[in-house]
């Protein structure tokens, strides 16, 4: 049985980009996020996995400068 919560560190994996992008897309709003436990950690439900990937913008490049 799969857990319906994953760490940011899994997140990033499942999503394809770094740490720092899921950090960025939880800051922004783009992606869910739930702090868990006595010491708040975060947790990405796995439903908002799957409305990331199914929305292409969530982690777009930024142009290159």
């Amino acid at each position: 049985m799969e857990a319906a919560t994953l760490s940011v560190k899994e997140a990033a994996t499942a999503l394809g980009v770094g740490l720092h992008s899921v950090y960025a897309a939880i800051r922004a709003g783009k992606l869910r996020a739930l702090r868990v436990g006595s010491k708040p950690r975060l947790r990405v439900p796995r439903d908002a996995i799957r409305e990331a990937l199914a929305d292409s913008g969530t982690f777009e490049k930024e142009p290159a400068k």
